[in-house]
């Protein structure tokens, strides 16, 4: 298998549901988790993400992410008490968007995508991750 294009996505942290209108504004990816938040001794917190959702596409992530996202009520029926939302992301020019978003989606098989989890209809693809991102692997090849 010839690897057609190497993708390096870069991440830029987890948001959670609770200060999602601090999403970026940029074309890319957005991953979607279920998790738990956790007030550490010095009063900060942090948190433990159980389970990735959803990967998604969006010319804008903050308002696809802010706006009436279809699959908001889908993502919520996978949190469990005391759960909640998490958001992580990372720029990606529209132009590349489709490519990159099969590719993910076709390795990590999230619960709540249905579309590209069954086929990869692109030329083969590497895909670097790097950044805060997490329930997905460093580096894979699909194609």
């Amino acid at each position: 298998m010839k690897i057609r294009r190497i993708y390096n996505l870069d991440f830029k942290g987890f948001t959670r549901e609770g200060k999602k209108n601090t999403l970026p504004d940029y074309s890319g990816l957005y991953f979607v988790y279920r998790g738990v938040r956790h007030k550490g001794k010095d009063n900060t917190y942090t948190c433990s993400l159980k389970e990735l959702l959803y990967i998604g596409q969006a010319e804008n992530i903050n308002e696809r992410i802010n706006g009436e996202h279809e699959h908001f009520e889908d993502w919520c029926s996978y949190l469990d008490e005391g759960e909640m939302l998490y958001y992580s992301t990372c720029p990606v020019p529209q132009y590349q968007l489709d490519e990159v978003e099969a590719a993910c989606i076709y390795h990590a098989q999230p619960p709540v995508n249905t579309q590209n989890k069954d086929s990869y209809n692109y030329n083969p693809v590497k895909i670097k991750t790097s950044g805060r991102v997490a329930l997905i692997d460093k580096e894979f090849i699909v194609g």
